[in-house]
């Protein structure tokens, strides 16, 4: 038992004397950390007493104080502060002083030296190949052609962003007005990329960013991209969690990615038209295209919320938009320049005007200015009744070069002054809320509620591109046509 109680003291004695020895290291780093910042701020205070007792430093404060009591004594006189003949008067003596020219020289060389290294360096740097994962996906050329890329590099998922594996992506009207020009000036301020087509689109989320809370990884998604923000046809998209939502369960990628864009637009044109279910029961609408993905969805939605629709498509479409709710068909009669306004115009003759007048992106509807719209409309319909809401050129392609410079400086502008007040950096603001989670959200309770279905025409592989675009702006489509990743 002593001996029992002489290793415990030993133990004890010994655990005392570790304890002991550990305050004392820990006593001196701390000791060493406060003497290392104190002799630290002693040398900044003795650098900034010799600089600031400095023969040029001293000259300079004597010559503010004189301007100081120049300026003061002016204003009491009632006179501008600044005088220009004493403000040139100085910097001619300035000039003149040999250490004063000899500093100013200095830092315009440096100036020069060190913003051309901090040119070529950022020039360098953006010539480097971005890191990231690799992933099929295609590319828009300079001459409006699109190649398939194996490799193309997607970048990971940052804050506010999901990153998606894109199964399928819708191609309409909009992507060949891409190719063309439409919208380059917003998208060479906003986006960094090569794609620039397929606007719907349908995936897995594989990664979430910071800050994303409402979705998961393996969540089934769809959603949206503008023509300012690039484009869905690639294998791995980086995109705002605002701009996806989940899909409808159950929906294969083909069928959901043929519904975000065109659906969105057709909830887009009934909100301009101020209709809602409770407004347009018994009304009569005339819808001009309605063979396009859009224009499906305008008589699915019409004709649930009570609307007599009319629709002018080519023949071979007239059994299935009837059996999405149309009541009466109107053939173009082949006539592509002016058909489709002729036929309408002598329906109306029949049958009377309507109350709104819907013209969607389809190849056969002609310009609208080639449309006699008093003669389609009712008296009593209001200016926007008559609704084009095929895309057009936008007003920032067509501003000179000096506008244009005026106008990128306005945006970044803009944009700095949000992230000042906390708005962030994102874009959000420049979509139309039905391309953004609210949007895809209504979509999506609509398709449960069974008052619209998606309308896939025909899905095509990525190499087959140029025949899926011209498939979807010929007569020949029904719906949205889609491209699906194998």
């Amino acid at each position: 038992m002593d001996e029992l109680k002489h290793r415990a003291g030993e133990k004890l004695e010994a655990l005392h004397v570790a304890a002991k020895t550990a305050a004392d290291n820990g006593k001196s780093r701390v000791q060493d950390v406060v003497q290392t910042t104190v002799e630290a701020i002693q040398k900044i205070r003795e650098a900034f007493h010799s600089v600031w007792h400095n023969e040029l430093i001293a000259e300079g404060r004597e010559r503010v104080a004189a301007w100081s009591e120049e300026a003061v004594r002016r204003i009491r006189e009632g006179a501008p502060p600044l005088s220009p003949v004493l403000l040139y008067e100085e910097l001619v003596a300035l000039w003149q002083d040999r250490v004063w020219r000899r500093s100013m020289l200095i830092f315009a060389c440096g100036a020069v030296v060190g913003g051309s290294a901090g040119v070529l360096i950022g020039l360098r740097l953006a010539r480097r190949a971005p890191a990231g994962p690799h992933a099929r996906a295609l590319h828009s050329q300079a001459d409006q052609s699109v190649i398939l890329v194996e490799d193309a590099v997607a970048p990971g998922a940052g804050t506010g962003e999901v990153l998606v594996r894109v199964q399928a992506f819708s191609i309409c009207t909009v992507d060949r007005g891409a190719l063309r020009g439409r919208a380059h000036l917003l998208r060479s301020l906003l986006y960094r990329g090569h794609v620039t087509v397929g606007r719907g689109f349908a995936g897995v989320v594989l990664d979430v960013g910071q800050g994303v809370t409402d979705l998961e990884m393996g969540d089934e998604v769809w959603g949206c991209v503008s023509e300012w923000a690039g484009g869905a046809a690639t294998e791995l998209l980086t995109i705002r969690s605002t701009r996806v939502s989940k899909r409808p369960r159950g929906m294969a990628a083909d069928t959901a990615a043929s519904m975000p864009w065109a659906g969105g637009e057709a909830l887009i044109a009934l909100r301009r038209l101020a209709y809602t279910p409770e407004n347009s029961k018994g009304k009569r609408v005339a819808v001009c295209g309605a063979a396009s993905g859009e224009g499906c969805a305008l008589v699915q939605l019409l004709s649930t919320w009570g609307v007599h629709v009319t629709v002018v498509a080519p023949r071979h479409a007239a059994l299935t938009l009837k059996d999405l709710g149309a009541q009466d068909f109107v053939d173009i009669e082949g006539n592509r320049e002016t058909g489709a306004w002729s036929s309408l115009e002598a329906r109306a003759r029949r049958t009377g005007p309507w109350d709104a007048v819907l013209a969607c992106a389809a190849a056969e509807v002609p310009p609208a200015a080639l449309a006699n719209k008093p003669a389609l409309l009712k008296a009593t319909a209001p200016r926007r009744a008559f609704l084009d809401i095929r895309p057009g050129p936008m007003i920032t392609d067509r501003l000179p070069t000096p506008f244009a410079i005026i106008f990128a400086t306005s945006f970044y502008t803009y944009r700095v002054l949000r992230w000042l007040v906390g708005c962030g950096s994102h874009t959000d603001w420049l979509e139309d809320r039905f391309r953004l989670r609210e949007g895809l959200d209504t979509l999506t309770k609509l398709v449960e509620r069974g008052a619209l279905a998606p309308i896939l025409d025909k899905v095509y592989l990525p190499q087959e591109f140029e025949s899926a675009l011209a498939h979807a702006c010929s007569d020949d489509a029904i719906g949205t046509s889609v491209i699906r990743f194998p």
